[in-house]
Order: structure tokens, then C-alpha cells, then sequence
């Protein structure tokens, strides 16, 4: 139990990013919880049989009630309460656009059988030879572009090969977007099939996939991952429900998941909310009510500063409710939300956790906050609870927002490097 505590002690005070040593302000953290949070991040009590339109991250609340604890703590100590902004830019939650590619291409025979997903328009011309129903990378990114979104590809290369198609890919990888690994059957729980996956990945594409999803969502806890990170993924994000929307791990978030010890893992687990087909295939919602059930979602998450990470089909673009994707993009494009692909979202919290914030206190300004290794865009907020005080910054960096209720400033900093926040 208390490698376990450690591990959700230390999961916590990341995803607040609270300052580094007042972890232990967490050391009477009730038994309960930290069973619940460390049994919801493992998958171990999932129910996929039924969705609930009330769903909640619980993991994510036991966070906002940890960020409470932690603002009651400095305000009985009078000292600021500084913690990292989740997001660039102190955006007030985040979305990983991502797209599993299982077909690229298929037989008149197949479109016949499924004709009734496609306009007669889009039939007629791919029967006739003169459109690829099942590739739609460039309609995505055209679509994606125009809100200037960047998203994830991941492909099943041991399926099928597209090489053919290596300069688009090439063109898409150089203008930010990702081309990732679609991990084939069987590759969750043997790893010399995981292995073959990649060199057939690097075989056609030239380099190695650093994000993937394993196809169908097959996934063994700690097998996969050990897989998974000892051949250097930085980050992996499959799980999720396969039938519904919803909170497989408990969270949003995303985080180092535990080894079987629970030491903290490198790679990180981006936790897959929303796919297309829950909700058209198991679910057969109709257009408008899938639609409400994307934008519960967006809200929930958007309450906790958390991460949507959506999966859509590249192949199911023209198809008649995959065509709502543009909807969700222009819902997404009035948010004040950070939004990119699965790599870069990684990457941010790579960042974000190997910077450093320290409160010291200084003999003669008081209480003064250090931040070294300060990612791009990162920000800083800053509550202080003495209505007479405040805070001045040493280094390049400028308050973006200051606010004052019930005796208390809350202040965000953009910080453009390493600097100092004096409480004064």
C-alpha cells in the first residue's frame, strides 16, 4: 500500500503541478481514495456494459478536491498558492484530434455492401474509379487547417502498405501533424509481433512511429505498456471504451501510468474519450444526438482543465454521420481550449512536468517562488490570500490576468523563461 499511496500521491501533485517538495502536504490521504484512484488508472473495476449521460471523471474530482486541499494549506500558512496551468497559453483545457486509418482502400464488392453509409454523389463517383472513399487524409487536414488544428494519423501498417502515399505523409509530418503506428491484432500481448509492426512501419514510412493505438483497443495493462516502452513509444493511447463514451480510466487527464510495483512509468497514456463508432456502430445514435452527447463532453472536460482525446476514422469522413467531424471542429474552434495531436499533447506534459517551480522563503522580500526550465507557453497561476499583498515578477514574464473575490487575488503569468515571483 505504500508504493501505491506514493505513486497517486505523486500522480496528484503533477496533475496540479503543485511546486516541488510540498508533496507531502498529501501524506493523510484517506485509504479510500487512493485505492479508488490507483484501481480506476489500472482499468481494474471497468463497466462497459451500460453509458451513462451523467458520466464523471472520478479521478479527475479527487484532483480538484486535492487542488482545494492545497489552496487551504498555503491560506493557513499565508504563503501563495502557485501551481502550473495544465495548458499552453493558459488554455482552459485541451483536445487530441486523432484518426485510426484501418482501410485505405477497398473492393467495389465491399462498397456495395455498404453503400447506404455514403451520399449517391460520393457512390457513383467511387464506383466509377474516380474517388477513394477511404482516403480522406488530405479532406481531414484541408478540414482541420482551416481552424489551424493539427491531429494524429496512426496506420495499420502491417495491413496494408502506403508507401504510394509517403510525400503526403512526408508533407503532413513537416506541417506538424503526426503519422503514428495503428498497432495490428495480436501485438497487445506478443511483442515480437509489436516488433515486427514497427519495422514494417519504418520499412514503408522511413522512421519510427513515437505515438500508437492498438487496433480494436486491445489491451493488457502492464504486458502492453512494458511493450510499449521498451521500443520507445513516447506515448500510447488506447484506452477507452469500445462501446460508449466515457471515463475508462477514471480521468482525462494524461499521465505516467504505474509499473507493476508502481514506480512511475516514462511512457505517457493519453486516455481515449470519444470514437466515432460508439456512437454510430454499438450506439446508433442519429447525427443530432451524438452530436449533444460530443458537446456533454467538451463541457465536462472543459469544468476539470482536462484532455478530450477524440478518435475518428479517417475512412468514415464522407461518411453520413462521420461528416459531423467539421461540427465538432468549428464547436472546438470557439472554445478557449488548446487543441493538436497526440504527439504534441505529450510532449507539452513532458514539459510541463520537467519544469520546476520551488517556493523559498526570502530574508527580505518574503515568500518568493522559483521557476527554472520553463516550457514554451507556460503559465503560472498564483493565488495569494492577503488582499494588502502582491505579486511582483523578477525575469520575463507578465501577468495575463488578475482577478479579486472574497479577499483573494488570483493572478495568471505567462512566463517567456526562467524567472522569480516575489509575494510582497
Amino acid at each position: 500500500m505504500l508504493k501505491t499511496k506514493e505513486y497517486v500521491i505523486s500522480f496528484i501533485s503533477q496533475s496540479i503541478g503543485i511546486p516541488n517538495g510540498l508533496e507531502s502536504i498529501y501524506e493523510d490521504i484517506p485509504d479510500d481514495i487512493v485505492k479508488q484512484i490507483s484501481i480506476a488508472l489500472t482499468g481494474k473495476d471497468v463497466h462497459t456494459e451500460t453509458f451513462e449521460e451523467d458520466d464523471s471523471p472520478i479521478v479527475d474530482e479527487f484532483i480538484q478536491w486535492a487542488q482545494e486541499v492545497y489552496e487551504e494549506v498555503c491560506k493557513e500558512n499565508n504563503i501563495p498558492a502557485v501551481w502550473k496551468s495544465k495548458w499552453p497559453n493558459n488554455k482552459r483545457f485541451a483536445v487530441a484530434l486523432t484518426h485510426d486509418s484501418d482501410s485505405i482502400e477497398v473492393t467495389e464488392e465491399h462498397l456495395q455492401k455498404v453503400k447506404d453509409r455514403f451520399s449517391e454523389s460520393d457512390l457513383k463517383e467511387a464506383l466509377e474509379g474516380r474517388k477513394n472513399l477511404y482516403w480522406n487524409i488530405e479532406r481531414i487536414k484541408e478540414a482541420e487547417d482551416k481552424f489551424r488544428f493539427k491531429s494524429s494519423f496512426y496506420f495499420l501498417t502491417s495491413e496494408y502498405n502506403v508507401e504510394q502515399y509517403k510525400d503526403v505523409l512526408d508533407e503532413l509530418m513537416k506541417n506538424g501533424w503526426e503519422i503514428g503506428l495503428h498497432a495490428g491484432f495480436g501485438t497487445h500481448d506478443n511483442e515480437d509481433k509489436m516488433k515486427e509492426d514497427i519495422v514494417e512501419f519504418k520499412k514503408q514510412l522511413g522512421y519510427r512511429p513515437r505515438g500508437v493505438r492498438e487496433h480494436y483497443l486491445q489491451f493488457d495493462y502492464h504486458k502492453t505498456l512494458d511493450f510499449l516502452e521498451r521500443n520507445e513509444f513516447v506515448y500510447d493511447t488506447t484506452l477507452g471504451f469500445r462501446e460508449h463514451p466515457g471515463f475508462f480510466l477514471g480521468t482525462s487527464m494524461p499521465f505516467y501510468p504505474p509499473k507493476e510495483n508502481w514506480e512511475r512509468r516514462e511512457i505517457i497514456e493519453l486516455p481515449l474519450i470519444i470514437m466515432d463508432t460508439s456512437l454510430w456502430g454499438y450506439m446508433d445514435l442519429d447525427e443530432e444526438s451524438g452530436m449533444k452527447i460530443i458537446e456533454y463532453y467538451i463541457a465536462n472536460i472543459k469544468k476539470f482543465g482536462g484532455l478530450l482525446t477524440i478518435l475518428w476514422h479517417q475512412e468514415a469522413f464522407l461518411m453520413k454521420r462521420g461528416e459531423i467531424y467539421t461540427r465538432i471542429l468549428e464547436k472546438l474552434s470557439k472554445e478557449n481550449c488548446f487543441v493538436s495531436s497526440g504527439i504534441t499533447i505529450a510532449e507539452w506534459w513532458n514539459n510541463r512536468n520537467n519544469s520546476e517551480i520551488s517556493i523559498v522563503e526570502d530574508s527580505q522580500k518574503g515568500w518568493k517562488c522559483i521557476i527554472n526550465n520553463a516550457a514554451k507557453g507556460m503559465c503560472i497561476e498564483a493565488k495569494i490570500f492577503d488582499s494588502t499583498k502582491s505579486i511582483s515578477i523578477n525575469g520575463p514574464g507578465r501577468i495575463i490576468d488578475k482577478s479579486e473575490a472574497d479577499g483573494e487575488i488570483h493572478y495568471s503569468i505567462e512566463l517567456e523563461g526562467d524567472c522569480e515571483l516575489f509575494y510582497v
